[in-house]
């Protein structure tokens, strides 16, 4: 029977320790290794034997090694004419490094190398498949810190790498002055000196051809003076548009004010009393004096007063709106404000005219100044490109008369080369071979054991049944309070 088992405090620990975590991942591992221990064994000594027989069957190689010094001869160089010339002695980089590479690999130093060694390819290999073969065995690596190039070749014979190393190395020798040496290169530079020296002065003189039919002295100068022409003439031509719109404004105000001033004003004015006023006022008086008496009888509110008012306050009305004065005779004169109206008139008119008359001068001008900015800008990028045209073909006459005097120097100097090259140590038959058995056996323990227990980790891996109390509380993120133990494992150890 089952048994409900509490489990001490110190087993329970957090789900989020680094240290239970670790020690879940070591306990797991262990675990898997432990419970497919056959599958681990087989699996380990598979790849281990399979690692050693391969070690033991295949073939041995061996590697020969020889060093080559590269020593960087004197180079001229040449300083234009204010300054003096000196020679410079170029450091060995990568660049030198690669080029004596590829010479070493070339496909004819090779071929020249098997033909010095006598080497027959074998039966169904091509001379060229053989010659690809040992391009590819040889390997040219510089040393730290020193101008030795290592070349190393790597055969299935100790004797023959070494021999066919030397050989490759002695015709690299022969054929590195073949490759560094200069023939014909004064005689070049000379022929291309007078062809260069004919281009640099026909350009020059198309330049000064095209500057004398187009009448311009300095481009960007004539350009920046024309910009600040357009510019003034632009800014005078739109004040000018101003003034007319601001004349013809004001035209149009003082038109205006004339026609609201009169031509003729009134001279002189004769005027008699309004007798309809009087009548009224005698009539106002007898309705006032009727109001008083309907007063002394009745009441305010009463409608003889009130009709009595009403009428008053119609009367006063009317005695309103009557003149005091009635015109009876009038004489009118010039009235001299719109005769003053009038002269504003004409001589804002006179000025508007003036302005408009004036304004297709200034259109004009600045139209003519604009077309001889624009074709200067034209002109401008022809006459860049006469100039450039011109200062390239200097430019590359100077260029290769500096080359044609470092060819000379460099033809004079038969004796040394740019680069010399010269052999430190030849190849001798190497003693151990390059593929021993000791690097394959150590690959084959450490990677079969490696493979052996991933897989061991991987089958488990694929299990996902909790098997540990921290794998109940890392996924279930709660702690485990008790655990039943297997019956069978309790039984056998009652039995015990």
């Amino acid at each position: 029977m089952a048994t409900l088992q509490a489990l001490p405090d110190a087993v329970v620990a957090p789900a989020d320790s680094a240290a239970g975590i670790t020690a879940l991942a070591v306990r797991s591992f262990f675990y898997a290794v432990f419970k497919h221990s056959r599958l681990v064994v087989g699996v380990f000594l598979l790849i281990f034997l399979s690692t050693a027989i391969t070690a033991l069957l295949r073939p041995r190689t061996w590697m020969a090694e020889a060093k080559i010094l590269v020593k960087l001869g004197e180079t001229a160089q040449l300083a234009p004419a204010e300054s003096t010339s000196k020679s410079v002695y170029l450091p060995l980089t990568p660049e030198v490094v690669k080029t004596e590479a590829d010479i070493l690999k070339a496909t004819e130093t090779i071929r020249g190398a098997v033909t010095r060694v006598g080497v027959e390819p074998e039966p169904g290999t091509s001379l060229d498949e053989m010659i690809a073969k040992m391009q590819l065995a040889l390997t040219v690596t510089p040393m730290p810190g020193s101008n030795t190039i290592d070349v190393t070749y790597v055969g299935r014979a100790p004797d023959r790498a070494a021999r066919m190393l030397n050989a490759i190395v002695d015709v690299y020798l022969d054929r590195h002055g073949k490759v560094y040496r200069t023939e014909g290169v004064d005689t070049f530079y000379a022929a291309q000196l007078r062809m260069l020296h004919d281009q640099m002065k026909d350009s020059q003189r198309r330049f000064r051809d095209y500057l004398k039919r187009e009448h311009v002295i300095d481009v960007d100068q004539e350009v920046l003076l024309l910009n600040k022409d357009v510019l003034e003439q632009e800014r005078t031509w739109k004040t000018h548009l101003q003034k007319i719109r601001g004349m013809s404004q004001k035209l149009a105000q003082v038109r205006g004010q004339l026609d609201r001033t009169p031509s003729q004003i009134p001279f002189s004015q004769d005027f008699h009393a309004n007798p309809t006023i009087q009548t009224f006022k005698d009539k106002l008086a007898a309705l006032e004096i009727e109001r008083y008496h309907a007063l002394q009888a009745y009441q305010p509110t009463d409608r003889h007063v009130q009709d009595r008012e009403e009428e008053i306050a119609r009367i006063r009305r009317r005695i309103q709106e009557e003149k005091d004065r009635l015109l009876t005779d009038q004489s009118f004169r010039a009235n001299d404000l719109h005769l003053e109206v009038q002269k504003n008139v004409f001589a804002i008119e006179a000025a508007l005219s003036d302005l408009r008359a004036r304004e297709p001068e200034i259109r004009r001008r600045l139209v003519n100044t604009r077309k001889r900015l624009h074709e200067l800008r034209n002109k401008r990028f022809a006459i860049a490109n006469l100039k450039e045209d011109a200062d390239l073909k200097a430019y590359a006459y100077e260029l290769f008369r500096k080359r044609h005097e470092e060819a000379r120097a460099q033809a004079a100097m038969t004796n040394q080369s740019m680069v010399n090259v010269a052999v430190v140590q030849h190849a001798t038959a190497p003693i151990e071979p390059l593929n021993g058995l000791l690097l394959p056996l150590l690959l084959g323990l450490v990677g079969g054991f490696a493979l052996a227990s991933g897989l061991a980790v991987g089958i488990e891996y694929l299990n996902r049944r909790l098997r540990f109390e921290e794998e109940v509380e890392r996924y279930l993120e709660l702690p485990v309070l008790a655990v039943i133990p297997d019956l069978a494992d309790s039984v056998q150890i009652a039995n015990a």
